[in-house]
């Protein structure tokens, strides 16, 4: 069972450090929801990222196909779940790659999250760029 609303789709802490640059892009969590959603429709299932470092395009649906933490969607790259970690990255010959968004290169998207309901303040976290064909 997958415990991820769309309210929650971008959960990891990223901390103070901030980046800046021709691709990085800022916007709220609503702002990301409502392109998705253009994008892809409702079922956010469907919403797909890219990744940074090799391109391959996951959706929400590809990472619970996988048996993989959906809330890793857009945040890490899904060949992370299918098993790149577990050989040396020179030798990984399957689907995607290692990348995280929250890692040492951060990005290239930082989304605001709203204040939570218990007084604390917005956050900021990094994400893969929507899949969206240009």
């Amino acid at each position: 069972m997958i415990n991820v609303t769309t309210e929650n789709i971008v959960t990891a802490t990223d901390g103070p450090r901030s980046i800046s640059g021709p691709n990085v892009r800022v916007l709220t969590q609503a702002e990301l929801m409502a392109e998705a959603e253009a994008a892809f429709g409702k079922d956010w299932l469907d919403w797909a990222f890219r990744c940074p470092s090799c391109g391959d395009v996951a959706s929400f649906g590809d990472f619970k196909e996988a048996g993989a933490e959906a809330a890793a969607c857009g945040q890490e790259c899904i060949g992370r779940s299918l098993g790149a970690l577990k050989v040396p990255e020179r030798e990984w010959k399957g689907r995607g790659c290692s990348w995280v968004a929250y890692g040492l290169f951060a990005g290239p998207w930082q989304i605001i999250l709203p204040a939570d309901e218990d007084g604390g303040s917005e956050r900021k976290v990094w994400s893969f760029p929507l899949a969206v064909t240009e």
